[in-house]
This record gives C-alpha cells, structure tokens and sequence, in this order.
C-alpha cells in the first residue's frame, strides 16, 4: 500500500499489459493505493525467482501488485491473493479471469494459509500490520527455502 502509488504510473510507459490494466482499474475505481512502479519491479524480480512454485500475496487491492508478480512468472507458478474488501476483491478476480494460475480471494489474510506453504509471501502490512491478528509464522507459511516480503509494515 503507497499513497499516491496509483498516481505514480501517469506517463510511465513500458510495464507489462497486465500491470497497465490493473492500474487503469485502479484509477477508474479511484484507488490511490497501489504499489509504487518501483516496489512493483522488485515484486516482479522476486517472483520470477520462485517460477513454478507457489506466490500468496495479502492486500490485492485492484491487482496492481500482483499484476507485477504475474508478469514475470510462467502458468506453472501458483499464485494466490487475498483481498478483504468485496467490491476490490471481485474487480480482481474479473481481471485475471484470464490467468488459471492465479485465484484471488475475498477474506481476512489468514484465508491465504490454506493455500500455502508458499515459496513466496507478499505482505502487506497496510500502514500499521495487521491489528489484532496473531504473527505470521514462517515455518508454518513458507516452504524450507521460501522468502517473505513485507510492505511497509509500520510500527503500531
């Protein structure tokens, strides 16, 4: 989640089709909150690091971030995003309709673990963690070799 991370991608050019229709979606949806082009980039790195594995990601919003993440995996990879607002988590779903590989999912984070263990975890901390819920634990998430990333995960 960035303030403004929408806005940042007016005038860029270059990024992957998927990417520039989420963000589209994003805007007409007049969400301000998607990932920065460049915390998308990394996203993308890390991911295609993990091809043919399995990717979970909280916070889908409008599928900005996750668009990065699709980019730069092939159809063999898994990858699952949990999303708790309806309205944003049915916007992605109908985007990515296109791609078997990817399930998004309408819930609290903790619906994510019952698709995992995953060889890489996108979290989003969405300004302040995630209030009230209990540590993610990574050995219970993650496979023996996996990688978490969390998103500005400020202090309370």
């Amino acid at each position: 989640m960035s303030v403004g991370g929408t806005r940042a991608y007016q005038g860029l050019s270059g990024v992957p089709d998927i990417v520039a229709r989420a963000v589209e979606l994003a805007r007409r949806m007049e969400f301000e909150f998607s990932c920065l082009p460049e915390q998308g980039k990394l996203l993308s790195v890390l991911a295609a690091g993990r091809s043919g594995g399995v990717i979970g990601e909280t916070g889908t919003g409008y599928g900005v971030g996750l668009a990065w993440i699709v980019s730069a995996v092939s159809p063999a990879t898994r990858v699952v995003s949990v999303e708790r607002e309806r309205e944003r988590a049915e916007a992605a779903q109908a985007l990515f309709r296109d791609y078997p590989n990817v399930t998004v999912v309408h819930g609290n984070c903790r619906e994510l673990e019952r698709y995992g263990p995953f060889d890489l975890l996108v979290i989003d901390g969405g300004g302040s963690g995630k209030k009230g819920e209990a540590p993610f634990d990574p050995v219970k998430w993650l496979t023996p070799t996996g990688a978490f990333v969390i998103d500005d995960f400020t202090p309370m």
